[in-house]
């Protein structure tokens, strides 16, 4: 077995309003000098797993992503591999 670390990036979709941002967006600009702020809110998930072969953890991670941590309709994903032999 070999061990495997993934992160997941979980956010809206670019047609999906993201109330929460343009509220975080109104507020720095409010209180600051910035304009035109943009932002978008995000879930990060960290998994660490052992898993036979490089394979196996990108279907199993390609699994977890899509049927539990996004919800396919409003929200996309990003997977980010961290190398455990550096």
């Amino acid at each position: 077995m070999k061990n495997f670390k993934a992160i997941v990036d979980v956010g809206l979709k670019p047609t999906i309003k993201d109330i929460k941002a343009i509220t975080l967006a109104d507020a720095v600009e409010q209180i600051t000098d910035v304009k035109n702020f943009h932002c978008k809110l995000q879930n990060r998930y960290i998994l660490e797993f052992s898993a036979q072969n490089r394979d196996t953890a990108q279907k199993t991670v390609q699994l977890i992503a899509e049927e539990i941590l996004a919800n396919s309709v409003i929200e996309e994903y990003e997977i980010h591999w961290v190398d455990l032999n550096e």
